[in-house]
């Protein structure tokens, strides 16, 4: 009683089995393409400034004020400080002689770098001479940018750029 086992049948590739590879395969690839360029397009606008294009034009001003800002010798100190529950930012800024420089017009500009919808104006208050604060919000934890500006009554302009990191 010895059985002796039935010839199988050879599995040949077809010309409908390379279709159907070929179209899986570019099938796969285009799917994926698709989902990146909805991630592309609809995570972040890609704009860092919203006057760039402008920025990129003036760009030889903002070198020549930055060298007259560095000429001056100001000393500056923009930070975080905490209060109880509540966030202060606060400047200082004193001239050369390391007296304290007041009657400033003081704006910072905060933001998170990557992620927009948190982009707060604020107007510092000059709480004693030459320093000047603000109450704020930073609803999340991590990386904050800060732009400070800031404009003597003669007008001379005062920029400041810092990152906070909030835990």
């Amino acid at each position: 009683m010895n059985k002796t086992p039935a010839p199988q049948k050879e599995k040949k590739f077809t010309g409908k089995h390379f279709l159907i590879s070929i179209l899986s395969f570019f099938g796969v690839i285009i799917g994926m393409n698709i989902v990146f360029v909805y991630f592309a397009t609809n995570t972040w606008t890609g704009l860092s400034r919203e006057n760039a294009y402008i920025d990129g034009l003036n760009y030889n001003q903002t070198i020549e004020a930055a060298k007259q800002q560095k000429e001056m010798n100001w000393q500056s100190s923009l930070e975080l400080v905490s209060q109880g529950s509540q966030k202060m930012i606060s400047f200082t800024l004193l001239d050369q002689n390391n007296l304290n420089l007041s009657g400033f017009d003081v704006t910072v500009k905060i933001g998170r770098p990557t992620l927009q919808g948190y982009d707060q104006t604020l107007v510092l208050a000059e709480s004693s001479r030459g320093q000047y604060e603000a109450v704020i919000d930073l609803p999340l934890k991590g990386q904050w940018h800060a732009s400070l500006s800031a404009t003597s009554p003669n007008g001379t302009p005062f920029q400041l750029e810092k990152r906070f990191f909030v835990k």
